[in-house]
């Protein structure tokens, strides 16, 4: 029973950590993956398209002999971040001080200086104007004040109004999604009235399903159980569909982070058991080939409400969990992990033969410095063990609570030693007046931290304190 255990956690474990894991952008997007795309034609007619798609519009105004202009069209346009920011943001165009229009233009918005960023409304009004080149962090903070600048927020008042009075086309929601989502507005319902107004066809297209997804904020939400249904595989041999998969599920684990973020910070544990439940849901849509007992899912489950009463400092909801977790997780004898360390090997390396070598370097780069290896199984009870003491350590107030927590640490070191457990072990020692034990613990913390490349200040501190 447990080898299926350890066999069904090696394998959600690759999976997730392959999916989330993508260290280039998405193939699939409703933004481009390279820079700017600047709009071509007249000033009349760029206008026009920002009316049509309800932007502002970015004017790059420049000469030709200017050398920071060169600068930024070599350095920034070309980047794929800042391409991805604009692009969603606003019709981009440029324009020649010294030439054609941009004579006009350039005297019409009193230009002086180059280059110049203009931001303009639809109808022309300009919204903001910036001059010089201040890198590409420089533009990115640019445009995050331009989107805070009410003369822009008032662009979107035609799209609410259009909305509230029951516009419904699938042009108008998508545009009204995009101006929303980028004046940091909230979308999910303009978001599920979008999906209903599609045709099947059109609903689980790839851009559809990449768009979705890009502005996707709560799994309380239609857009949530469309993203579920129609995420393509991860692991699929077509990498299009792979990096969608990617896409979907990086929106899936955003979101559920937002929505956990919001639990603790109202101390809603009614949202913290939708959250529950719709990671499980996230968890089985993206391993459907996986059976997953109930033991498994209750092991999530309680790994939420762990976390989530650590977090909101609720020590003794915290301990009614705790001690559970921890006589099931001790109940494991060293022998039974080292086994089971042995066979995740195994599998392991059986996977990964057959894994092209795209995935086993973004695997090989994101299990850097994590004992995949013999130790895998080992390590997650330690790390788990540690965890709890830990929570003990900061959070108990009396001597048996502290005390209740070094069989958990001492185990964890047996199975896993890591400067980190060393360190609470330690600190659990000086709460219970084991002074000497306690140096001398410390003292090795800060040794595989040095090993380990991790900072040791706050760990020489503790130790000062402890012996003063």
């Amino acid at each position: 029973m447990r080898t299926t255990r350890y066999r069904l956690i090696l394998c959600q474990f690759l999976v997730l950590t392959l999916s989330i894991t993508s260290q280039g952008r998405p193939l699939i997007s409703d933004e481009p993956s390279g820079g700017i795309r600047f709009f071509k034609g007249s000033w009349q007619q760029v206008l026009a398209e920002a009316k049509r798609q309800n932007k502002p519009v970015f004017v790059d105004v420049y000469t030709t002999w200017c050398p920071p202009c060169k600068r930024m069209a070599k350095e920034a346009f070309p980047n794929p971040k800042i391409g991805s920011t604009f692009n969603v943001h606003f019709i981009n165009y440029q324009l020649d001080a010294e030439k054609g229009e941009g004579i006009d233009v350039a005297k019409l918005y009193a230009v002086a200086s180059y280059p110049t960023a203009l931001y303009i409304t639809p109808d022309g009004a300009l919204i903001h104007r910036a001059v010089g080149y201040g890198g590409i962090n420089g533009m990115l903070d640019q445009v995050e004040h331009v989107l805070r600048i009410p003369a822009l927020k008032a662009t979107l008042v035609k799209g609410d109004k259009d909305f509230a009075n029951g516009r419904r086309d699938p042009e108008f929601l998508k545009k009204y999604l995009v101006m929303r989502q980028s004046l940091g507005r909230p979308t999910s319902d303009v978001l599920d009235v979008y999906l209903t107004t599609l045709s099947d066809s059109a609903r689980t297209a790839p851009e559809t399903i990449a768009f979705i997804a890009n502005n996707l904020q709560t799994t309380d939400s239609q857009a949530f159980d469309f993203l579920i249904r129609n995420r393509p595989p991860v692991l699929s041999a077509d990498p299009v569909k792979r990096n969608l998969a990617t896409t979907v599920l990086k929106a899936i684990l955003r979101t559920l982070d937002n929505d956990y973020k919001q639990a603790v910070s109202t101390t809603d544990e009614t949202l913290l058991e939708k959250i529950i439940a719709n990671s499980e849901r996230n968890t089985t849509s993206a391993n459907p080939f996986m059976q997953r007992t109930e033991s498994i899912k209750q092991e999530a489950a309680t790994s939420y409400r762990l976390r989530f009463f650590k977090q909101t400092r609720n020590f003794t909801r915290y301990q009614s969990i705790a001690e559970s977790e921890a006589q099931s997780l001790m109940a494991q004898s060293v022998t039974e992990l080292h086994t089971a360390d042995s066979l995740a090997s195994i599998r392991l390396q059986n996977m990964m033969r057959f894994m092209p070598d795209s995935i086993k370097n973004r695997l090989a780069s994101t299990l850097a410095g994590k004992p995949m290896n013999d130790q895998m199984m080992s390590w997650k009870v330690a790390h788990s063990l540690c965890e709890l003491a830990d929570t003990y350590r900061q959070q108990g107030s009396s001597t048996a609570s502290w005390q209740i927590a070094i069989p958990w640490i001492e185990r964890s070191l047996v199975l896993y030693r890591s400067h980190e457990s060393l360190h609470t072990y330690a600190q659990l020692l000086h709460k219970l007046g084991r002074n000497q034990e306690a140096l001398t613990y410390q003292k090795q913390a800060i040794v595989d931290a040095q090993k380990a490349g991790w900072p040791t200040d706050e760990y020489e501190s503790e130790l000062r304190k402890m012996n003063p």
